[in-house]
């Protein structure tokens, strides 16, 4: 179906290719990238970002769930992704026929993968995930040697690598990830005594990335950054530090609409539901065709701004469902179809996707994720 509305999320395929590439110049010559493109690529699609992301040079994908990595095989994607979240017994038998990788951490799901891989006549990859402090998915690090070794027995098992997640890598003070890191090392000296290596070794989120050179290993899943966002505001000066030395990373997402009725309201007119904002003078109120419905986040109510013509016009009263105000009192010549950019360039202002996130108290994740299937994704290549 053509779309025809209003409101549009643009996708810039050539930013995001572009954002690999300034990952790529960081890392030493060998090291891999797993291009993460799970939540449907972080709300940008991820049919089109996976393959932008493997015709920029990414050697592999991660999705976070089974069904991720079936839709991406469906869709022609044939480079090697990890379902990173692992799977359930039910999902085994459709995880090796469509040839993904998965995490482990237990060995009843090892031998349910092994048996299932030698019903199909196929070898299954494998990475194994050690928890170092997440308290989320992963074997304890004292576990991995004995479980690698009962691994090793499965034959239609294919050890492909062992990773971990840094919590905390965002973070101004490096204790902790360093802590993760040297629990991580442990492990692998454990393993290394036993005369046992793993192909990938994989630990750098985003955030690690860029601040933690030793946890790149041989290979790295950035994630957000490859979106143009930041993974915490505290890594601004590290970004812009980043420029002087030509690595720069763009905005892959710009949200818009266009102004559908402007109402001209006496002071004292209250706005949307629960009358949360009254004007204080005549002013200009302009609707755009954009709500909660769409992913704008109703805590942002009178509490961000828009560009129109060019020009920040803040958002008042309750966003609905389906329907925001904008006071454009203070801008001349407002029209009809006017764009309004949410998230974006207009003139020489800039709205980001981390300035939207700071306005209502949560991250650019969120945001970006939160933009709904309703709302036409638009690419560029």
């Amino acid at each position: 179906m053509e779309n025809h509305r209003a409101t549009v999320a643009e996708i810039d395929l050539s930013a995001f290719r572009h954002n690999l590439t300034s990952i790529r110049s960081l890392l030493a010559p060998k090291v891999q990238i797993m291009a993460v493109v799970k939540a449907d690529g972080y709300g940008h699609g991820a049919i089109p970002c996976a393959k932008a992301a493997v015709e920029a040079g990414a050697d592999w994908l991660g999705a976070a769930i089974l069904q991720e990595g079936v839709e991406l095989r469906e869709n022609g994607v044939t480079a090697p992704i990890l379902v990173m979240g692992g799977v359930f017994p039910n999902e085994v038998e459709e995880l090796i026929r469509h040839d993904l990788s998965t995490s482990v951490n237990t060995l009843p799901l090892a031998r349910l993968l092994n048996q299932h891989a030698e019903k199909q006549g196929k070898m299954v990859g494998v990475h194994l995930k050690v928890d170092t402090g997440m308290g989320r998915l992963g074997m304890a690090p004292e576990e991995l040697l004995s479980f690698v070794e009962q691994i090793q027995l499965m034959k239609n098992l294919r050890m492909e690598g062992i990773f971990t997640h840094l919590s905390s890598a965002d973070e101004p003070d490096p204790e902790f990830t360093e802590l993760q890191f040297t629990r991580l090392l442990h492990a692998l000296t454990a393993l290394k005594a036993k005369g046992i290596a793993l192909p990938l070794i994989h630990t750098a989120n985003s955030a690690a990335i860029l601040t933690v050179a030793d946890s790149h290993l041989n290979m790295v899943r950035p994630g957000i950054i490859l979106y143009g966002a930041l993974p915490s505001p505290d890594l601004k000066p590290t970004i812009e530090a980043m420029k002087a030395h030509d690595v720069s990373f763009h905005p892959v997402m710009s949200w818009k609409s266009k102004i559908i009725q402007i109402n001209t309201l006496p002071a004292g007119s209250p706005l949307s539901y629960n009358r949360q904002f009254t004007t204080e003078r005549e002013s200009q109120i302009a609707t755009l065709p954009i709500g909660y419905g769409d992913g704008l986040i109703r805590a942002l109510s009178n509490n961000m701004d828009v560009l129109i013509r060019g020009q920040r016009a803040p958002q008042v009263g309750t966003i609905c469902m389906d329907l925001t105000l904008i006071d454009v009192t203070d801008i001349e010549g407002v029209e009809l179809e006017d764009e309004a950019v949410l998230i974006g360039t207009q003139g020489e202002a800039t709205i980001t996707v981390d300035d939207m996130a700071e306005q209502c108290g949560t991250i650019s994740y969120e945001i970006l994720c939160n933009v709904s299937k309703r709302v036409p994704r638009v690419y560029f290549p």
